[in-house]
């Protein structure tokens, strides 16, 4: 899985975030018992900013599993962590940068809570546990400038 994040704005955020705790506050699953085999699965997220408060933050993780089988949907889950972050320094990071912390760290601090989870559903539904892959990010690519104009002035000779 591969998501483009922009580094910079998470590292404003993150030289003065230390994460607190990861809870998991919502979860539904469910299976078909009448079809086995081999899963092929798909993993959609989003971690979104939850609340901002005085020197804290909350990123809010919601994740959707599903997995087929002979391309019949056999599994189903929903998951929803609730991250908080300790937030330190005098000054206040832009509601871009939240947002962009939130999609990068909130992905980067619940997805082995999340792997942990499908490991064990999908081993207690009856099927070969799954293993969440590794979450990899890319750098969002940025404007480059205009090149310079070319110098007009002409060289003088000594």
């Amino acid at each position: 899985m591969e998501r483009t994040v922009d580094f910079a704005a998470i590292a404003r955020v993150a030289k003065s975030a230390e994460l607190k705790s990861v809870r998991m506050i919502e979860i539904s699953s469910r299976c078909d018992p009448s079809v086995l085999g081999t899963l092929v699965p798909s993993v959609d997220l989003e971690c979104k900013p939850g609340a901002l408060g005085e020197g804290t933050f909350e990123v809010i993780c919601e994740y959707e599993f599903v997995a087929r089988v002979n391309q019949v949907q056999v599994v189903e889950s929903r998951i929803k962590y609730l991250l908080a972050y300790e937030i330190s320094g005098k000054e206040n990071p832009s509601s871009e940068d939240l947002a962009e912390f939130a999609r990068a760290n909130g992905t980067l601090n619940s997805w082995p809570f999340v792997r942990e989870v499908l490991f064990g559903l999908t081993s207690r539904m009856g099927y070969p546990p799954y293993t969440l892959p590794l979450m990899h990010f890319n750098t969002k690519a940025t404007p480059k400038k205009p090149p310079k104009p070319p110098s007009q002035e002409v060289p003088v000779e000594r």
